[in-house]
Protein backbone atom coordinates (compact mmCIF):
# COMPACT_ATOMS: atom_id res chain seq x y z
CA UNK A 1 0.00 0.00 0.00
CA UNK A 2 1.14 3.70 -0.74
CA UNK A 3 -0.02 6.29 1.98
CA UNK A 4 -2.91 8.54 0.06
CA UNK A 5 -2.47 11.58 -0.94
CA UNK A 6 -5.33 12.68 1.53
CA UNK A 7 -7.51 10.47 4.60
CA UNK A 8 -10.08 8.68 2.80
CA UNK A 9 -12.48 9.82 5.37
CA UNK A 10 -12.12 13.54 5.75
CA UNK A 11 -10.39 14.34 2.81
CA UNK A 12 -6.89 16.25 4.47
CA UNK A 13 -3.76 16.11 3.33
CA UNK A 14 -1.72 13.26 5.33
CA UNK A 15 0.92 12.17 2.80
CA UNK A 16 3.41 14.87 3.03
CA UNK A 17 3.87 13.56 6.97
CA UNK A 18 4.23 9.98 6.37
CA UNK A 19 8.75 10.44 5.91
CA UNK A 20 8.83 12.29 9.40
CA UNK A 21 6.58 10.20 10.72
CA UNK A 22 8.49 7.00 9.80
CA UNK A 23 11.44 8.88 10.72
CA UNK A 24 10.76 9.32 14.22
CA UNK A 25 8.81 5.89 14.56
CA UNK A 26 12.53 4.22 13.71
CA UNK A 27 14.21 6.52 16.19
CA UNK A 28 11.80 4.61 18.68
CA UNK A 29 9.05 7.61 19.78
CA UNK A 30 6.11 6.30 20.75
CA UNK A 31 3.39 6.71 18.10
CA UNK A 32 1.05 8.53 19.98
CA UNK A 33 3.14 11.11 20.72
CA UNK A 34 4.23 11.55 17.16
CA UNK A 35 0.98 11.32 15.56
CA UNK A 36 -0.19 14.20 18.13
CA UNK A 37 2.61 16.27 17.05
CA UNK A 38 2.12 16.36 13.56
CA UNK A 39 -1.68 17.61 13.75
CA UNK A 40 -3.09 13.98 13.11
CA UNK A 41 -6.14 14.11 15.44
CA UNK A 42 -8.59 12.51 13.75
CA UNK A 43 -8.86 8.80 14.16
CA UNK A 44 -9.26 8.04 10.49
CA UNK A 45 -6.31 10.09 9.42
CA UNK A 46 -4.07 7.80 12.51
CA UNK A 47 -6.10 4.49 11.03
CA UNK A 48 -4.27 4.97 8.01
CA UNK A 49 -1.01 5.57 9.43
CA UNK A 50 -0.92 2.83 12.51
CA UNK A 51 -2.53 0.42 9.33
CA UNK A 52 -0.02 0.94 6.71
CA UNK A 53 2.57 -1.77 5.96
CA UNK A 54 5.15 -0.37 3.31
CA UNK A 55 4.71 -3.18 0.73
CA UNK A 56 6.19 -1.61 -2.45
CA UNK A 57 9.73 -3.00 -2.09
CA UNK A 58 8.72 -6.55 -1.83
CA UNK A 59 5.96 -6.31 -4.91
CA UNK A 60 9.06 -4.57 -6.89
CA UNK A 61 11.28 -7.73 -6.74
CA UNK A 62 8.33 -9.74 -8.90
CA UNK A 63 8.45 -9.98 -12.47
CA UNK A 64 5.16 -8.38 -13.94
CA UNK A 65 3.61 -10.92 -16.78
Amino acid sequence: MIIPISCFSCGKPIAHLWEEFHQRIEKGEPAKKVLDELGLERYCCRAIFMGHVDLLELTSKFKKF
